[in-house]
């Protein structure tokens, strides 16, 4: 009877060892989590427009020549803006 049960005892610690690892994974997983970052870019000088120069009694065709001047000025400075904003995306 002692010996059974000192088998028993023996055969139950035994089984113990020949049990298997638990199936625990080690994963590394990269989550890229956008971070806002403060934009360093500087605004561009605004140009001088010289249309708010003008006065009413200039010849129409200073005033033309004028307003595209104006709108080449303004086409540039918008490319500035642009191109301003893009380096901070």
């Amino acid at each position: 009877m002692q010996l059974n049960k000192l088998l028993l005892l023996s055969l139950f610690a035994l089984s113990g060892c020949g049990t298997t690892d638990p199936l625990i994974k080690v994963e590394t997983q990269v989550v890229e989590v956008p971070v806002p970052v403060a934009c360093k870019e500087e605004k561009p000088p605004e140009p001088e427009y010289c249309f708010p120069k003008l006065t009413a009694d200039q010849p129409i065709y200073e005033k033309t020549r004028c307003l595209l001047s104006d709108r080449q000025l303004r086409e540039a400075y918008q490319i500035k803006l642009a191109a301003a904003l893009q380096a901070c995306k």
